[in-house]
């Protein structure tokens, strides 16, 4: 990461922390996420899933990177935040701007879907915009490349989910029942 300028930090989640950044040498800004090592499948499964997609509506991914308590991937800036915190700020949205949010979310599961790749975990707060205010899928995390059963997904991501009390059990059981 010595290769990095950190700027001002973006947002933070329980298990990451996103900056702006910079690849010295270069003035393309990126989003930087700082994850935990004890995110390493679930992460390990985005960049298996992302690296390789090249669409407008899918978060571009460029590199990660391992240190000795974190994992950082490097991936395309989005600065108009999450569609969540859009519906959260405006309350309703217009007629127009919801059937385009609509097609860029068709065009994006449409590309994602055609490669073989089952989306899951989606929520408002996980579709991003960018300073266009086009909608971006970025968060493979939980997903899973079609073919793959559903035993041998659970497998992958059952070393990282978090256990310690009937909310995880049930959590986890949540996520089973909405991907079958």
């Amino acid at each position: 990461m010595e290769n990095f300028i950190l700027y001002e930090e973006l947002g933070a989640g329980r298990n990451s922390v996103v900056y702006k950044g910079r690849k010295k040498g270069s003035l393309n800004y990126v989003a930087i996420v700082c994850t935990d090592k004890a995110k390493r499948t679930e992460i390990t499964n985005h960049v298996r899933l992302s690296r390789d997609l090249d669409h407008p509506n899918i978060v571009s991914f460029y590199e990660w990177y391992e240190t000795s308590s974190h994992l950082w991937l490097v991936v395309e800036l989005c600065t108009g935040g999450s569609l969540e915190s859009v519906i959260v700020h405006d309350g309703s949205l217009s007629e127009d701007v919801v059937r385009r949010f609509g097609w860029d979310l068709v065009k994006g599961l449409k590309y994602i879907h055609e490669l073989g790749i089952i989306l899951s975990d989606l929520t408002p707060a996980k579709v991003l915009l960018d300073g266009s205010g086009i909608l971006k899928f970025g968060n493979f995390c939980l997903s899973k490349a079609d073919g793959e059963t559903l035993e041998e997904f659970f497998a992958l991501l059952s070393t990282s989910v978090e256990t310690g009390g009937e909310d995880s059990e049930e959590n986890f059981d949540d996520l089973r029942k909405q991907l079958q």
